[in-house]
């Protein structure tokens, strides 16, 4: 075992593989990145895990020796350890547990229609590589490399939330965290992040990325395509749009973005002052302290 203690407060990606099984109890492997631990457990408590090896969303509660394992749900069998582990050999490792939640919502989306979808993106090295390592704009918030996967995490995140607290329904849960995540994928097209890149509505782009999986979501849900669309798209005149996932969505966008200069403006100001202007944007802000 790595002498690293791990300690879980809330369920983790790890790959999980099975060492061996006599019958009444197996051995079980859990693996992190810098990290893993082995478990005898009961057959039932791995019931539908591939012995081979299989990416899990799972609760351990406890230090090292004392570990003891809690809820355990799959993610596809589809997904080998490599696909993942080399996306996350991108990321520097402060920002690896950002990509690790996102794999993670496919152990949790229970929609196997908008599942299939964010699976296909995910797998997909192409989007993946430049949405991992890009800005998220030009001088403005999250303007460094990877800021891109932080905004849209946070996004995801936060709209997945608000749509569990104001009981919008699993759907709209699900549909806001991907389209939270897909909100600005447009930008790895546009011209601070790609060579040959362009300038214009990122939002338009969304599509020209997305065009293939979108696709086959049409065809396969048209309702969810039609909401996760409303997501992705330009906001057009002063009204609300019909699908309260997709203001929430836009709504974690703004805040994610002001909250980013926010902590610009503050970040290399003393503790005793009230209020600095962000470099960013050239607004002022003020704190509570």
């Amino acid at each position: 075992m790595n002498p690293m203690v791990m300690t879980h407060q809330r369920p983790q990606l790890l790959w999980a593989s099975q060492l061996f099984d006599d019958g009444a109890l197996a051995s079980w492997q859990f693996s992190a990145p810098a990290w893993h631990c082995s478990l005898l457990l009961f057959p039932w408590q791995m019931q539908g895990v591939c012995p081979e090896g299989q990416w899990v969303l799972a609760e351990l509660n406890g230090q090292d020796e004392q570990c003891q394992l809690g809820s355990v749900q799959t993610l596809p069998a589809v997904v080998g350890r490599q696909q993942v582990e080399r996306q996350l050999a991108w990321l520097p490792e402060p920002e690896q547990s950002l990509l690790m939640d996102v794999w993670s919502m496919l152990a949790v989306i229970d929609d196997k229609v908008l599942q299939n979808f964010l699976l296909d993106i995910l797998s997909n090295d192409a989007i993946m590589a430049p949405f991992c390592q890009s800005r998220a704009s030009h001088r403005h918030h999250h303007d460094q490399r990877g800021g891109l996967l932080a905004h849209s995490h946070e996004v995801a995140m936060t709209a997945a939330m608000l749509c569990s607290q104001y009981g919008l329904g699993k759907n709209s849960i699900w549909v806001a965290f991907v389209g939270g995540l897909l909100h600005d994928i447009g930008k790895i097209r546009l011209y601070y992040n790609e060579n040959a890149g362009i300038c214009g509505q990122h939002e338009s782009f969304n599509f020209l990325v997305l065009g293939q999986q979108l696709e086959q979501l049409r065809l396969a849900s048209p309702k969810v395509f039609e909401a996760l669309s409303a997501c992705l798209s330009i906001k057009v005149g002063q009204y609300a749009d019909p699908y309260q996932v997709a203001n929430i969505v836009r709504m974690c966008d703004r805040l994610s973005a002001e909250v980013s200069n926010w902590k610009n403006a503050f970040a290399r100001v003393p503790a005793h002052f009230w209020y600095a202007r962000c470099p960013r944007d050239q607004q002022w802000y003020k704190r509570l302290g």
